[in-house]
């Protein structure tokens, strides 16, 4: 008799109780800042003035903020890594030169990891480039080799040649595009960026960033397929991320920040 009622005893905590309340080392939330150009000139929506990064960066430093990599992100979603009390992550997109040129330099200075997403037609195209500027240029080979072994960037797949508004918006899929041929495009042109950025910097990507944000519904299963474990959006929103959990990886939101909004009003607007 006691015997049977000690196991309905154990048999009901299991039912009430359930699996262990996450903790507050199991839950972290993540603000993600998209960055484009780092210049002196035209400064505006997709272009902030190196000084404007540097306070930035001070203002993320002073409150507490520790940079980490999307990779971070995905090793403290696998269980396998801590993350800082507060972490950040600072993206920059479609790999300007500038993004080298002044970027990394602020980066080095504050302590700051920085994630850069780059657009492999540019880098290639780049190559061929013998008169070169922060205003306009893109990074090539080796401003990519230069960065990567700096230990503060890493770099992910902004497609090959898909950052275009036409025949397509990104990598969405096209009007009248059979779902068989949409797969083998964006893996063509996913898988071209890929090596591309081995090549460049002997690390395979396994973050993907879409162009003006744009997918389709097949988008996300197929980027999966090819190895993908993080997808980042334009979506504007700070993720919550659990240990042990993948939830919210396949679809990072992130905040543009304007290059002429104030540092201090602007953060604190969107709760960083």
């Amino acid at each position: 008799m006691m015997k049977c009622l000690c196991a309905l005893l154990s048999l009901f905590c299991c039912v009430t109780c359930g699996a262990p309340a996450k903790t507050q080392k199991d839950v972290r939330r993540v603000p993600v800042v998209m960055y484009h150009s780092v210049c002196k000139t035209n400064v505006g929506e997709f272009v902030i003035s190196p000084d404007g990064l540097r306070r930035d960066f001070k203002y993320f430093r002073d409150k507490g903020y520790t940079a980490v990599f999307v990779r971070d992100i995905v090793a403290f979603c696998d269980g396998k890594k801590n993350l800082p009390e507060k972490p950040i992550v600072i993206t920059f997109d479609d790999g300007f030169y500038n993004n080298a040129y002044y970027a990394l330099g602020i980066a080095e200075e504050f302590g700051m990891k920085i994630t850069v997403s780059v657009v492999g037609s540019y880098v290639k195209k780049e190559e061929k480039e013998k008169k070169r500027s922060p205003v306009y240029s893109y990074l090539n080979y080796d401003d990519m080799r230069r960065m990567q072994q700096s230990g503060w960037v890493e770099f992910c797949n902004h497609t090959y040649d898909m950052h275009r508004t036409s025949p397509r918006k990104g990598v969405r899929r096209a009007k009248g595009e059979s779902a068989s041929e949409y797969e083998k495009t964006l893996t063509a042109d996913s898988e071209k960026c890929r090596k591309l950025i081995k090549s460049a910097c002997g690390v395979s990507p396994d973050v993907f960033t879409y162009p003006f944000g744009c997918y389709s519904n097949e988008t996300g299963k197929i980027l999966a397929k090819l190895g993908y474990r993080a997808v980042m959006t334009c979506k504007g929103g700070i993720n919550v991320f659990s240990k042990g959990s993948a939830a919210g990886l396949d679809c990072i939101m992130r905040y543009n920040r304007p290059g002429k909004a104030d540092t201090k009003a602007f953060f604190a607007k969107i709760g960083v």
